[in-house]
């Protein structure tokens, strides 16, 4: 199987506390993080429910399943 790589930035603490919650599953965060994209693929969507999500973020992820998405960058905002 071809693989792609991901470069993902976390807080260290974070990345910490989810591998070992991750290994007392089985899982690593490569398998994690297929699982997860795999999940995306198939609804369509987040995997996840994002009540608390802001306006500007809801609005975010209608345009993007939409097809009329814009990029940003950090030093835009």
């Amino acid at each position: 199987m071809r693989s792609a790589v991901i470069h993902a930035r976390v807080e260290p603490e974070l990345k910490r506390d989810a591998a070992a919650v991750l290994a007392a599953s089985g899982l690593d965060m490569s398998t994690a993080i297929r699982l997860f994209l795999r999940s995306v693929v198939e609804k369509g969507s987040l995997p996840m429910n994002m009540q608390g999500v802001n306006a500007t973020t809801r609005a975010a992820i209608q345009r993007a399943k939409t097809g009329k998405m814009t990029r940003t960058v950090l030093e835009d905002l």
